[in-house]
């Protein structure tokens, strides 16, 4: 067989047999098929090898393949002429022409939809032209259909590339917020620390941290910034360095009280003239390793708690809104006394919803979830791997909502030396 195409017949019927418009049917590989449907008119028949060619000028003179297979259906299947018909489908689909298969085995062309119409060999002439003739006024549209395509597939390798480096950056950000997070939790003193940092995503609107203010206090904080991802996570980084928990003066330095604090970063956070919306609440706490009594300060955030001896727990309150509205805000300052076997939890909204049921009018207490106040009693470890079964356990806890950070103190011994 040639490799060129060859020009066999052009055999058109009368007029009065006329089913539509005229229109270029290529046959492949055998023209002598063409003699079974000789009835089907308005129809020039030539013969096209695609043999070995992926020549697209080859098909610009058809409007439409025909392949015939006249087996029987329960015929041994030819593995050589099945593969060759499977090329050259392939082919012409990559060339947008619509292929029509006359066949009593159409099972063997399953895998190709668009653009391949079976029909039983002895079909009818009339419905063997609507075939042609509908498969030969597709290809504009499966051209259009392909560039559409080709357009989209390379758009979408742009947009895998795009994401994929977004997602790199997204996972260096995630590492670099981690590394404004304490590396190494206190292990001295009257106080133990312990924690979970559960962001919903790569980056996380929520910051913590725990430090030596002296040789007598420990200062921590929790800020949570109003939603989550990279807005958030930048607005967290900036937190850990507006920070001041001491001021230094000439012959020395004094701890700035926790009010203050709250009230320096308010301003700072509002001389940036950060976007709508773009608030942050905070909890600020200083400790007295000696005394064991606790300085506080509330920026509209959830209240700590304070778990006794008994393993009750009320909430600690306090005078404060959001962070970020207005310059000049002030903050009230609290303080409790704390007592060897006392908790505290500094926790963000993120994990309210788990703790809390409801709350009733103040000064009543809150109201906990079933099962809630006996984990409070337990190890800080044991607690925190209770809260995130719970946590996993939540419907819809795949596509965490908001971020997740508990900051827990506990009270060991009023003796302890700092070192």
């Amino acid at each position: 067989m040639t490799t060129s195409t060859t020009h066999l017949e052009s055999a058109r019927l009368n007029d009065r047999n006329v089913l539509g418009p005229a229109i270029r049917v290529g046959v492949l590989d055998d023209l002598a098929d063409c003699q079974r449907l000789t009835k089907v008119g308005a129809c020039f028949w030539e013969c096209v090898c695609l043999e070995g060619r992926d020549d697209p000028d080859i098909l610009q003179g058809y409007d439409v393949i025909a392949l015939f297979d006249p087996a029987a259906p329960s015929s041994v299947v030819d593995e050589a002429s099945y593969s060759r018909h499977h090329t050259h489908l392939e082919l012409l689909q990559k060339h947008q022409i619509g292929v029509l298969v006359l066949t009593n085995r159409p099972w063997m062309y399953a895998g190709f939809n668009a653009g391949v119409v079976c029909l039983p060999p002895d079909s009818p002439p009339e419905k063997i032209h609507g075939a042609l003739l509908g498969l030969s006024h597709m290809r504009p549209m499966i051209r259009r259909v392909r560039k559409q395509l080709i357009a989209m597939r390379r758009l979408g390798k742009r947009l895998r590339h795009q994401l994929t480096a977004a997602d790199q950056e997204m996972q260096l950000a995630a590492r670099l917020q981690k590394d404004f997070l304490p590396k190494k939790l206190p292990e001295t003193g009257p106080f133990q620390f312990t924690t979970m940092f559960r962001p919903c995503s790569w980056v996380s609107g929520d910051i913590f941290d725990i430090f030596r203010l002296d040789e007598k206090h420990w200062g921590f904080y929790l800020a949570d910034a109003v939603g989550h991802g990279v807005a958030a996570g930048l607005l967290t980084m900036y937190i850990k360095y507006a920070i001041r928990p001491k001021r230094i003066l000439r012959n020395g330095y004094e701890l700035v009280r926790p009010s203050e604090v709250l009230g320096h970063l308010n301003d700072l956070l509002v001389a940036q003239g950060l976007p709508n919306a773009q608030f942050i609440s905070g909890w600020y706490g200083m400790v007295n390793m000696d005394t064991l009594k606790m300085n506080y300060a509330v920026a509209g955030h959830p209240p700590a708690l304070l778990i006794d001896t008994a393993g009750s727990g009320r909430e600690l309150h306090g005078d404060g809104c959001l962070l970020g509205i207005n310059s000049g805000v002030t903050f009230s300052d609290e303080s409790v006394e704390l007592e060897p076997g006392h908790r505290i939890m500094v926790y963000s909204d993120g994990l309210e919803p788990t703790l809390i049921a409801s709350r009733p009018p103040m000064p009543q207490p809150p109201v906990f979830e079933s099962g809630i106040v006996e984990s409070l009693r337990l190890p800080a470890t044991d607690m925190i791997s209770r809260l995130r079964e719970r946590l996993d356990n939540t419907p819809g806890s795949l596509s965490q909502a908001d971020d997740v950070t508990l900051v827990v103190m506990d009270v060991a011994s009023r003796h302890s030396e700092a070192t």
